[in-house]
């Protein structure tokens, strides 16, 4: 059986303008398959994001895959729709699966939606084992009825089985990098890059977050030995740098600084590593960013979200950290040389054009490397989100394509969408103007900076226009 996995090419805006790294989910899934069950190719579509319809339809025609497969984020899921009806025009014959976060938490939403029609599989959180499963009974013409988190179509009727128990995740093997069909165009600040997963959950109850609807409220780690293993088979493909793409690698700040230690032991500090990191971990742990910065991390995606106490409070934030110890892990990080992009979360229903300037004029005092001021999304099924809809702050309640935590989908009981578009303009460009900062990026990385500078102001010269009058605006 010949099987195609795609992933989207839509990724979050800004971010991926300096990171990149290729879906690892899909490796996985090939990787955990039964031996001589199938055979899997990987297309991840961000490679050729100018031509995508192009390029599925010429593995389909030189492939002929009879199962294709699509894991999507919320924010992907319309242009993934689009891609799987045009897959069926190909060819009606081929089977068509959806994965990943939106179909976990919108499932009930898709069934009940004309898209049925043109998704014949569904996968419900963790789809190693429910995949596996799914080849063998095509494969072996089986009923479905026993594949836990499945949903298919049988005699035009929709059934659903219920949700399995987690993976044992120290019974999967190390992700199948040798299927990839492309694999230029991921980096990290210009570094070849690729992707590697230690642990997987998060057990705090953030309600802007979907991810323990994805695994439950839990948190599991892979073996140290196993990740080290990962590390070298990603750099046996050629990375240069990895991105670790766990939900909260310091959940466990203990075993992460083991971990750390290992990678040094290893020899592997001679690779440059991305990681997202929260506050409290790094806080509650001596000695791990230092530890951190031995074992080559160069870059922390740090969850700063916001620093009002009263705002991390509607976020169920404020039992983790706050302000102060915002400040001690962002210069303990800067102290070990390490490029800290502090995440920011505006747009609470309080917030007005002060408390949201606060954010900015923080991460001045701090000299926060990179900024980014993402704007609160009312992802489906989530806390936020029902509690925005009750006090009618939700200005755009159904198209998911822009919710991709950049566009505005909601206003504040002081702020219009449009009006908290203008401050985080103001935002940016009080970064733009932070040259001391500025400075310091541009040191370390001089030609992917200049490149990226080049090419934003060929692709978005309107966005000149728009910092400029931030800037004159903040003056």
């Amino acid at each position: 059986m010949r099987i195609l996995l795609l992933a989207n090419p839509k990724l979050y805006f800004g971010l991926d303008m300096f990171f990149r790294a290729p879906n690892l989910g899909l490796c996985s899934l090939a990787a955990n398959l039964d031996n001589g069950l199938a055979e899997v190719k990987v297309l991840d579509l961000i490679t050729v994001r100018q031509r995508p319809y192009y390029y599925i339809r010429k593995y389909i025609r030189e492939f002929a895959p009879e199962l294709v497969g699509f894991t999507s984020m919320t924010f992907q899921y319309s242009s993934t729709i689009e891609f799987i009806r045009y897959i069926k025009k190909l060819n009606p014959e081929i089977l068509t699966l959806l994965g990943g976060y939106h179909a976990t938490v919108a499932k009930d939403e898709i069934i009940n939606s004309d898209d049925i029609h043109y998704v014949d599989f569904i996968i419900e959180g963790e789809g190693e084992f429910a995949f596996n499963e799914l080849v063998k009974s095509l494969k072996n013409k089986k009923d479905y009825s026993r594949i836990s988190g499945l949903t298919y179509k049988e005699n035009r009727t929709v059934y659903s089985n219920p949700p399995g128990k987690l993976i044992n995740i120290d019974s999967l093997k190390i992700p199948d990098r040798s299927i990839r069909l492309r694999t230029n165009g991921f980096h990290s600040m210009g570094l070849k890059t690729d992707a590697v997963e230690t642990s997987r959950g998060c057990v705090f109850d953030c309600n802007f977050c979907c991810i323990n609807m994805m695994y439950g409220k839990s948190y599991r780690k892979f073996r140290i030995e196993r990740v080290i293993e990962d590390i070298k088979d990603a750099a046996k493909f050629g990375a240069k740098s990895i991105v670790f793409t766990d939900d909260n690698i310091t959940l466990d700040g203990k075993r992460y600084k083991t971990l750390c230690e290992a990678i040094t032991d290893s020899g592997l500090n001679k690779y440059k590593y991305l990681t997202q990191a929260g506050v409290k971990g790094i806080k509650d742990t001596p000695g791990l960013a230092k530890a951190m910065a031995d074992s080559g991390v160069a870059w922390v995606f740090l969850g700063i979200e916001n620093t009002l106490d009263r705002n991390l409070s509607a976020m169920n934030k404020n039992c983790q950290f706050n302000k102060n110890d915002i400040a001690d892990v962002v210069g303990d990080l800067k102290q070990n040389g390490i490029v800290v992009i502090g995440g920011f979360i505006i747009g609470t229903p309080e917030d007005t054009e002060e408390t949201i300037l606060q954010n900015a004029e923080f991460a001045k005092e701090m000299e926060i490397d990179i900024p980014v001021y993402n704007v609160i999304t009312p992802y489906p099924n989530t806390g936020i989100r029902n509690e925005l809809m009750r006090q009618g702050l939700i200005t755009n309640p159904d198209n998911f394509s822009k919710y991709d935590c950049y566009e505005i989908n909601v206003q504040t009981k002081h702020l219009t969408s449009r009006q908290i578009e203008k401050v985080r303009y103001k935002m940016e460009s009080m970064y733009l103007s932070n040259f001391k900062v500025f400075r310091r990026i541009m040191k370390m990385y001089p030609y992917f900076i200049t490149k990226m500078i080049i090419r934003w102001i060929l692709n978005k010269p309107s966005d000149l226009i728009k910092y400029s009058k931030g800037l004159f605006i903040r003056n």
